[in-house]
């Protein structure tokens, strides 16, 4: 059986025993716009809350991508590569970014329920605040 989750940086994951999938939520991507370019690698361990990759939109903004919770990143998805215009029409379904290996399922009871996850959006955010552009390139240490 497979549980979803939220974070407040809205990435979603979904949980079956302890491997997840992660991607950005719908709102997160009506928000950044059109998404012409993922960045992230396969094969790297990350701590709950690490930046894992970036997006790149087709204003030329970048926004980071963090990890829900701490583990090995095993697979990207191979469908991205082909038409990153699937994360656009599907963020929380076939755009998924990633999977992971999960270290700490414990971690998830940090992350959101999807009713948390709405109100949080609702009662939290002021769009002009949404979700900052990252310079990534001056940060690029930080990656």
């Amino acid at each position: 059986m497979s549980k979803v989750k939220y974070s407040t940086t809205h990435e979603w994951i979904e949980v079956v025993d302890s491997e997840g999938t992660i991607g950005i939520t719908e709102r997160a991507q009506h928000i950044y716009g059109e998404i012409i370019f993922v960045d992230i690698s396969s094969e790297q361990e990350c701590e709950q809350g690490e930046i894992i990759g970036r997006i790149e939109t087709e204003t030329g903004s970048n926004f980071y991508l963090y990890a829900p919770v701490a583990g090995e990143i095993y697979e990207v998805n191979p469908a991205l590569e082909e038409d990153v215009d699937i994360i656009n029409n599907l963020p929380e379904g076939d755009g998924w970014i990633c999977k992971i290996y999960i270290d700490n399922v414990s971690e998830l009871d940090s992350l959101l329920t999807l009713d948390e996850y709405e109100d949080y959006e609702e009662d939290e955010l002021d769009e002009g605040e949404y979700l900052p552009e990252t310079d990534f390139f001056e940060d690029v240490d930080d990656y």
